[in-house]
């Protein structure tokens, strides 16, 4: 509790309550930052349970504005250069030439962020001993995804138009 009697939570508290019988609905949340955590842990636990944050409508694309930039990493991940990493890890030429096609099209639309937060979770995963899939859907089309471990399907080898992930 802080000198207001509020009670305070953290990223573990809030996973305690949700693989619990707690509702986390009956703790006041009322910084954004917390209920921020808490959306996020939400939809990375797929769970359809999210609750809105009250704003006042001249300062609700600011806030929208600010949660579309944090992604919840440690900042070592949110600092990493992921482009020097994925070329690092290409070793052809032709993986090079990939690599540099799909980095032109994340940088476009502004998806490098993305990269940067799925390099994190590969990372956790793998640090935590968790099994995920081989990979679905257009998102093995893109090498550099393949190559940070996302998916374990080889685009290249495969034939794989990496344009596919990008529609």
């Amino acid at each position: 509790m802080n000198n207001s009697n509020e009670i305070i939570v953290t990223e573990n508290d809030l996973v305690e309550m949700m693989l619990s019988d707690i509702n986390p609905h009956t703790v006041t949340m009322k910084d954004t930052v917390t209920i921020d955590k808490y959306n996020h842990l939400c939809s990375l636990f797929l769970f359809n349970d999210t609750i809105d944050v009250e704003t006042p409508d001249d300062e609700t694309d600011k806030y929208n504005k600010a949660i579309e930039q944090n992604w919840f990493m440690p900042d070592e991940f949110q600092q990493f250069d992921i482009e020097t990493h994925v070329l690092s890890l290409a070793t052809t030429s032709e993986e090079k030439q990939r690599v540099e096609q799909e980095l032109q099209l994340y940088k476009e639309r502004d998806m490098v962020p993305v990269l940067k937060f799925l390099n994190y979770l590969v990372h956790t995963l793998r640090q935590d001993g968790i099994v995920w899939g081989v990979g679905r859907g257009s998102s093995v089309a893109s090498y550099i995804l393949y190559l940070i471990g996302v998916h374990k399907i080889n685009s290249i080898k495969y034939d794989l138009d990496y344009k596919e992930f990008f529609r």
